[in-house]
């Protein structure tokens, strides 16, 4: 390049700038989905991906890096918590809140994920963040109700939306660890299918569920059910939203009233990806569902977001698969006939302590069935 000349004056610069910003927003967007799918699988195998989790689940930690450190600190490395102090010697074992800074810089700024509040962002914008202003937003808000949902049936008379609920997001990677943990020593590497199940996985889906159960003081399984023969004439994808809107608004209730879950809460939703119908479905889901959150629980439970992931990279939709699935079985099921299909859906009616199919809402300790129509 000429001496004194700019690049935008020279032609044969601009291809390469554009290439190498071209490039640049492409290795961004592939980070940016990488977090989100760790973040609806519950991984936290690295920092961002534990800053990421907590920019999720605790959206006071978007305005305040103090409160975002002590959030991580107090939900992955517990272990150096003592009466919410850290002890000094215990300092160097802990990721410092400079590089969480920076991490979490970097997620919102060239991410554009989990904004701070306009205030606390135009505050950033022009001044260092150590401030009263940011100070003034350390107390970690209302806790996040994580919800994990799959559908089943969507073919068949009686269609089924089920989930899995995790009432302490704190403690929810600690769950998908374990679980992780015991595939690795079954020596399990596919995923978890109700529709795949064969004599030879029937086993290991069972113990995949009874483990899981280890943590039952922290998840709740719950479905929805409908009759499509008494909505005919309603396109399947709006039947099927419309469930997830069910799902989520009677599912919420009833942790409330059996006392699991005390208000104010956020509500997070991941569904298994389904790339024809999300994209213009799942706004429209977010919108209803705040609107009616805002005015059935008295502005007490708000949506932080409803996401959609595949479920090969989370071990809770797989558990939500096998539970829907199991379900929709019970209610679709035609003959006498038995496989080891039937004898897995036995086998969670079993543990939920009532019949799928004998009411029309139904709950266990941990169960809750709703039938609709």
């Amino acid at each position: 390049m000429a001496k004194g000349k700019s690049e935008a004056e020279d032609p044969e610069a601009q291809p390469d700038s554009e290439a190498k910003a071209r490039a640049k927003a492409e290795r961004l967007e592939r980070e940016k989905e990488d977090l989100l799918r760790d973040i609806a699988a519950s991984t936290t195998n690295d920092l961002r991906a534990k800053i990421g989790y907590v920019l999720n689940h605790y959206p006071a930690a978007r305005d305040s890096d103090v409160a975002l450190a002590h959030l991580v600190w107090e939900t992955f490395y517990p272990e150096y918590i003592e009466d919410g102090q850290v002890r000094l010697e215990d300092m160097y074992r802990l990721p410092r809140q400079g590089t969480m800074s920076r991490t979490r810089a970097k997620i919102q700024n060239e991410y554009g994920l989990f904004q701070p509040s306009a205030e606390v962002a135009g505050f950033r914008k022009g001044l260092r963040e150590d401030t009263e202003k940011e100070v003034a937003a350390d107390k970690p808000g209302p806790p996040v109700l994580s919800v994990h949902a799959d559908e089943s049936g969507k073919n068949q008379r009686f269609m089924v939306v089920g989930s899995v609920w995790v009432v302490d997001v704190g403690r929810e990677w600690r769950v998908v660890d374990a679980l992780r943990e015991w595939k690795r020593e079954a020596g399990v590497t596919g995923e978890f299918k109700f529709a795949d199940l064969t004599k030879d996985k029937l086993p290991l889906a069972i113990d995949f569920v009874k483990k899981a159960m280890e943590h039952s003081a922290l998840l709740g399984f719950k479905a929805c059910v409908l009759d499509t023969q008494k909505v005919k004439g309603m396109a399947k994808e709006e039947v099927l939203y419309g469930l997830y809107y069910e799902l989520a608004m009677s599912g919420m209730d009833h942790e409330i009233k059996a006392g699991r879950v005390v208000l104010p809460r956020w509500l997070y939703l991941v569904k298994d990806a389904d790339d024809g119908t999300d994209a213009l479905r799942l706004p429209e889901l977010q919108r209803r569902l705040t609107e009616r959150c805002r005015e059935y629980f008295k502005d007490k439970v708000q949506v932080d977001s409803i996401v959609a992931a595949v479920s090969d990279d989370s071990l809770l939709l797989q558990l939500a698969d096998l539970f829907s699935g199991s379900v929709a079985r019970m209610y679709n099921k035609a003959g006498d006939n038995m496989n080891q299909k039937d004898e897995f859906a036995a086998f969670f009616q079993t543990i939920a302590g009532f019949e799928f199919v004998a009411k029309a809402e139904d709950e266990g300790e941990f169960v809750y069935l709703r039938r609709l129509l």
